[in-house]
């Protein structure tokens, strides 16, 4: 299975939806690279675009499961981390606006998914935690960019140290959100939302993003994939991956 599942609307707006609920929508390769393939289409529909999840979690970031079951975990942070940053990449080069509607828990990898949207809508019930040095790992999905460029880096960094779960109120105070609405209306508003923008031209929608891009994430994201590929190999986080499997037997 793809896991991943496009409806258009009919306003012609393109709803790409994670569908992996019963994973909190975490990421396998199979999963990320069905996402790059259902942006590329929904982008051709030259509308906006909304990206979304299923069940009560956005995105948990990889699957910890998968990764455990495999003989090398490491070198399954690295084949995941690839797809991911294409992921983010097609989000960032696609000519069309990009709606992110955050359906509930963001963790980990989905930062970078529900961050590098143009316009970033919250259901109430959505939650934002970074996770990664509670496995040892360090930023990836172009979250370190995203983060300093929306709540600065002390807040970023508070952020990773505590590993504190902000609530969707909370992430909209701090700069990672454009709007909150109640969780039965996040759908809604995100299409609504949508179909109310002026047409804009795939190029000039394609150069602002770059001259905003002051850290040029292309670099960034290739730093943030040597750095986890790196932290992956250490003994911190084979310790946290089985204590993870330990304490989730099912």
């Amino acid at each position: 299975m793809a896991h991943v599942h496009s409806t258009t609307t009919h306003d012609g707006i393109v709803v790409v939806r994670l569908e992996r609920p019963e994973r909190r929508n975490a990421l396998i390769p199979e999963m990320a690279q069905a996402l790059v393939d259902h942006l590329r289409a929904a982008s051709a529909n030259k509308r906006p675009v909304v990206l979304t999840g299923s069940g009560d979690a956005f995105c948990a970031g990889a699957d910890l499961k998968w990764l455990a079951t495999l003989h090398d975990p490491a070198q399954g942070v690295a084949e995941l981390v690839a797809v991911h940053h294409l992921a983010i990449t097609t989000m960032v080069e696609m000519r069309v606006p990009v709606i992110s509607a955050v359906n509930g828990a963001v963790a980990g990898g989905g930062l970078g998914l529900a961050l590098a949207a143009d316009y970033r809508i919250a259901a109430r019930r959505a939650t934002f935690t970074a996770a990664y040095f509670r496995l040892g790992l360090t930023p990836d999905g172009g979250s370190s960019t995203f983060l300093e460029r929306t709540i600065g880096p002390l807040r970023t960094l508070e952020l990773l140290l505590t590993n504190r779960r902000l609530s969707a109120d909370e992430a909209r105070a701090w700069g990672m959100l454009n709007e909150v609405v109640d969780d039965a209306h996040l759908l809604d508003r995100a299409i609504t939302f949508a179909v109310s923008l002026a047409p804009v031209p795939g190029y000039a929608l394609l150069q602002t993003r770059r001259l905003l891009d002051a850290t040029f994430l292309r670099n960034q994201l290739q730093l943030e994939s040597v750095a986890i590929r790196t932290a992956a190999r250490g003994e911190f986080f084979k310790a946290a991956l089985d204590a993870f499997v330990a304490a989730h037997p099912h």
